[in-house]
């Protein structure tokens, strides 16, 4: 054990010999159909549809196709399928594509106290882990439970997801969720890691000794910086090799190569203490959020799906400013625009430092034009709507959306900073004939309550419709609404991988 600070107070939230990452493993590896309540497994159904529609739109946005020709530049043909492409690639770069594609458009799910996206990392690793499981591998470990005769069962492929779905919330609550996005870290890449590894160690059908390996090999691959949300391409696909470092770990690990043990409890260089380091909470990190309530609270329910087009910690903006235009309807015209003086705009701290910031430059690049609130608020004014569309190239520099975001400033609002309320807001605008209007939104729509199922299909058949055809449609939602009852779901698979159409 390496040396501590004397000020270190060691309690049970730091317990380096409090079994956690054990517990998790033994959890994962013992999970089954029986132990998950229906509406989970019909919620998890529900994202694995929702992050399939996000990475058919996603597959072919320009910068999912340049990041696509720049690996089929160099990495040769594998045995795993790429979403909306022909070719196929090695599991680790599929990985990294399919979760790419995912969060490409920044309409796929988000976890609001640990902030990740969950069908990016999870998908991502599983649809690869899915086409090796019956890889012969070198050495073959006697304990990895490969099975060569096997195919993938759709329950196998829901659990696995939901174990992953499960892991990646816990990772983040544990050093305070939120709290790394206001010290610079992409988030849900960090938490994503170990959430890849476990869903591809449960597919994968490893032992709970060799989970461990697994989780401890992606952790110490953690990383991604929120200074990609700018001017790069690049955040786009940082979820994605989240995905590819968990699938990663678990291929390592199911033959035998030993990762990190205890890599969350662990006090020296363990994945917690380090994630928390320069952090204001106390305590620093709690270890025994990773297994609070395991099996009893499922976090897969509390995953939020998105309406917008856009950062998720900006909905309560977008919806903010929409019920403005409708209580407000002749203010909030093209000509009542022009009289807006200003627009001050109340959000919780997390949000204000990570999208809050005021552009520095125009036009922002695709990417930093979703995760800015000023450029956000005046898109929902000009166009009454935040979808892919607002953000093509074409959209980038209009002049009416511009004047709006000059006259727009951020600040923290501590109301805001409670549980399950940072995504709120407060707008507050003001005319040149002094009149003021406000709207003030706790939580966007879809936390309490939460977006139906049906609305999540809604959603699908929406997105799915502007890139593929109407049979094709209605299969790939047949197949994943009864996925717990395919012997295989090669066909899921292989129906994926046909050609999309660009959806801007």
């Amino acid at each position: 054990m390496g040396k501590h600070s004397a000020e270190v107070v060691f309690d049970e939230t730091n317990d380096e010999n409090s079994g956690v990452t054990a517990t998790l493993c033994n959890w994962i590896v013992g999970l089954e159909k029986k132990d998950i309540p229906d509406e989970v497994l019909e919620r998890g159904k529900h994202l694995i549809l929702d992050g399939i529609a996000c990475g058919l739109v996603g597959s072919h946005v320009p910068w999912s196709e340049q990041a696509v020709d720049a690996v089929l530049a160099y990495e040769p043909e594998g045995q795993c399928s790429l979403i909306g492409y022909e070719e196929k690639l090695g599991p680790l770069a599929a990985a990294v594509l399919n979760g790419g594609f995912i969060q490409a458009t920044e309409l796929d799910d988000y976890h609001s106290v640990a902030p990740l996206h969950s069908a990016s990392v999870v998908l991502g690793s599983l649809f690869a882990a899915a086409q090796v499981k019956n890889v012969k591998v070198r050495g073959g470990n006697p304990s990895s439970g490969q099975d060569p005769s096997r195919t993938v069962s759709g329950i196998d492929f829901l659990t696995a997801a939901i174990a992953g779905f499960e892991t990646g919330p816990r990772s983040g609550m544990a050093i305070h969720g939120t709290d790394l996005l206001v010290r610079g870290w992409h988030s849900g890449v960090v938490f994503g890691c170990p959430a890849a590894a476990a869903a591809s160690s449960k597919l994968l059908g490893l032992s709970a000794v060799d989970t461990e390996s697994a989780i401890g090999i992606a952790c110490t691959q953690a990383c991604g910086l929120m200074a990609a949300q700018f001017e790069g391409m690049v955040k786009r696909m940082q979820h994605g090799i989240a995905a590819r470092n968990g699938l990663f770990g678990a291929l390592l690990a199911r033959n035998g190569y030993v990762g990190i043990k205890k890599v969350y409890e662990r006090q020296y260089g363990g994945f917690l203490n380090m994630f928390s380091q320069g952090t204001k909470k106390e305590p620093r990190y709690d270890v025994r959020e990773i297994t609070a309530g395991l099996g009893d609270v499922w976090h897969t329910s509390r995953i939020r799906f998105k309406l917008h087009a856009c950062v998720g910690g900006c909905h309560g903006l977008v919806e903010a400013v929409e019920s403005l235009q409708k209580a407000h309807p002749q203010r909030f015209t093209a000509e009542g625009l022009k009289g807006l003086k200003s627009i001050k705009v109340g959000l919780s701290e997390t949000i204000f430092h990570h999208d809050g910031w005021a552009p520095h430059e125009r036009p922002l690049s695709n990417t930093g034009s979703q995760m800015c609130a000023a450029y956000i608020s005046a898109t929902q004014l000009i166009d009454n709507q935040v979808l892919i569309a607002q953000f093509a190239d074409s959209q980038l520099n209009r002049e009416q959306v511009w004047e709006l975001v000059n006259k727009t400033t951020c600040h923290h609002d501590a109301q805001f900073d409670k549980p399950n309320h940072q995504c709120g807001t407060h707008v507050l605008a003001e005319f040149e004939d002094g009149t003021t209007v406000e709207e003030t939104v706790q939580m966007p729509k879809g936390f309490d309550p939460p977006i139906t199922n049906e609305e999540i299909r809604g959603k699908y058949r929406k997105l799915a419709a502007s890139v593929i055809d109407q049979e094709r449609l209605e299969r790939i939602e047949k197949l994943v609404l009864e996925i717990d009852q395919l012997d295989d779901v090669s066909e899921l698979l292989q129906i994926l991988a046909k050609p999309a159409r660009s959806a801007v």
